[in-house]
């Protein structure tokens, strides 16, 4: 089961929000409420570009 670290998550969503588009925010918003479970490879890398971090930093395995 693949689930996001939703407080780290949203710190770095937060801590990048001035630096991205008002559409690139909306749309990692939707990412991310949609969850982990399922999530694209190419998703989760886009993801983690947007936020700049490692898919460690943002999701964890259980």
């Amino acid at each position: 089961m693949i689930r996001f670290k939703r407080e780290a998550l949203e710190k770095r969503l937060d801590e990048r929000r001035s630096q991205v588009t008002p559409h690139t925010y909306l749309h990692l918003q939707k990412v991310i409420e949609q969850g982990a479970e399922g999530i694209d490879p190419n998703t989760l890398s886009h993801l983690c570009r947007d936020l700049d971090c490692l898919p460690t930093d943002i999701v964890e395995y259980r």
